[in-house]
């Protein structure tokens, strides 16, 4: 079941943020206090918007959050998080999350997000409709 992400669903989520990247492939070191913080940084973003994905028994199996952002006469989505319970992966329950947000949004046209380059993430967003932006770089100052 897809339903709004809250304040309130911050710590939950921050746990299953940690559990999902601090196992392979992204073997980060991430640590509850600080996905908590991320986490609620993203919903106190202006326009934020996010969606949790709930087993029948209500178990937190995945989430997905970001912002809109307004550029030339339209909104753009800039996608900032997204996990799903490593268990429950490769069963359609991210795309599910995606579609959950579209929902929510559904004059938005153009979509954003950052992720590892050829990586499992990578083709995950491709096969949902996302490609390498044509013009658009990123760049890191240390």
């Amino acid at each position: 079941m897809i339903g709004s992400l809250t304040k309130q669903d911050v710590d939950a989520c921050a746990a299953l943020y940690v559990e999902t990247f601090n196992a392979p492939p992204w073997n980060e070191c991430w640590r509850v206090e600080d996905a908590s913080q991320r986490l609620a940084d993203f919903l106190a973003t202006p326009r934020a918007y996010g969606v949790l994905l709930s087993a029948a028994d209500g178990a937190l199996l995945g989430f997905a959050v970001g912002h809109l952002e307004r550029s030339e006469g339209e909104d753009h989505f800039l996608l900032q998080e997204m996990c799903v319970r490593p268990a429950w992966q490769r069963q359609g329950h991210g795309t599910a999350l995606l579609e959950g947000l579209a929902a929510r949004m559904p004059d938005v046209r153009r979509w954003y997000l950052l992720t590892a380059r050829d990586s499992e993430a990578s083709r995950f967003y491709s096969k949902n409709g996302f490609r390498l932006a044509g013009r658009m770089s990123v760049f890191v100052r240390p």
